[in-house]
């Protein structure tokens, strides 16, 4: 096992998720239980529809007008160093959810591990999007990784 990531196992660690089918759920209940993390869920003030098509038109709508949903709780994260951060590919980008809690919390010093789900693309397409939004944050964004399975969650742990 490598240094660094010897290092990441090591410190206080926390997955902070968001997921709308569940899917980035079940991913980031097996890294935290895997990590020995703790775990907290993102999710707006206003909840998304469960109406498919509803849920499309809200999450292109805020795309299109870099609308950040209001977070719906205060998290507080000055005890961890490490954050797993792990959210659905919509638009072949991170939603934009992802940009309200770089917005909203100090992650000032932090080490942010990206993770997503999906099973239309691989993590390098959502990539860019949360390199440009952690860019101007004073975060080490570590290698993300898709978590479309628990092999592939181990696989990426055991590097």
């Amino acid at each position: 096992m490598g240094l660094y990531l010897w290092e990441e196992k090591h410190m206080k660690s926390i997955v902070i998720y968001f997921s709308e089918s569940g899917n980035t759920k079940k991913a980031a209940q097996f890294i935290a239980q895997e990590t020995h993390s703790d775990i907290d869920e993102l999710k707006p003030i206003k909840p998304y529809p469960d109406n498919y098509d509803q849920l499309v038109e809200r999450s292109g709508d805020e795309i299109d007008n870099n609308i950040h949903p209001e977070i719906d709780k205060n998290l507080n994260f000055s005890d961890y160093n490490v954050i797993y951060l792990g959210y659905p590919t919509w638009y072949h980008r991170t939603p934009m959810i992802i940009d309200s809690f770089f917005d909203t919390y100090d992650l000032s010093s932090k080490t942010i591990i990206p993770f997503t789900t999906t099973y239309s693309s691989e993590f390098d397409e959502s990539k860019p999007f949360i390199e440009k939004i952690a860019s101007t944050k004073n975060v080490t964004l570590s290698p993300g990784f898709r978590a479309n399975s628990n092999t592939e969650i181990k696989k990426y742990l055991a590097k």
